[in-house]
């Protein structure tokens, strides 16, 4: 399997805020831990993985960073069809794009907190304006990262393995 390349330096050290909102960062804009090589080396388990975003080009970046270290990838091209798989199946994690024609991510977000099978599950932001996101998902429950566009291969993967675990039903469990 290819691994992608290490973190570049700048993604964790003391940079100003406006440099490190190209990274990763919590959606309370708390700053990351020093050690990103620590990080890097324990990436979480498999986990599947909803990615949603109307460009097919971010679809195909994203699915290939995250499919690469071992994730389980599904992709949709829009806010509805999010929103029908998130009635038919769980996930672990969503990484979701806020700038979306018909019903924004901001949508899907808020919809997701009110269903039955993933109101639980962490939602990574991946959007092109880091700070406004920060702004709107401050005190948004379940936003566990805010990642910037273009895409770091790094911070998307740190954001899925930092997100929290969704406990998974005995029903849920892969053999």
């Amino acid at each position: 399997m290819h691994s992608p390349p290490l973190p570049h330096k700048g993604l964790h050290d003391s940079a100003p805020a406006e440099a490190a909102s190209e990274g990763v960062s919590s959606a309370t804009g708390a700053t990351d831990r020093a050690d990103p090589a620590a990080d890097w080396i324990c990436v979480a388990a498999s986990r599947n993985i909803l990615v949603v975003d109307d460009n097919d080009r971010h679809l195909d970046i994203l699915s290939t960073i995250l499919s690469s270290v071992g994730h389980d990838v599904e992709t949709c091209g829009s806010g509805s069809e999010a929103l029908r798989r998130l009635d038919m199946r769980r996930f672990d994690v969503v990484v979701l794009d806020l700038v979306m024609p018909e019903i924004s991510g901001a949508v899907v977000a808020e919809q997701m907190r009110g269903g039955h099978l993933n109101r639980r599950t962490p939602v990574i932001i991946c959007t092109a304006n880091v700070t406004i996101a920060r702004q709107q998902f401050e005190d948004f429950p379940g936003i566990s990262a805010i990642v910037g566009k273009p895409i770091d291969t790094a911070s998307l993967i740190l954001a899925v393995a930092r997100a929290p675990v969704r406990e998974r039903r005995s029903d849920e469990i892969r053999l």
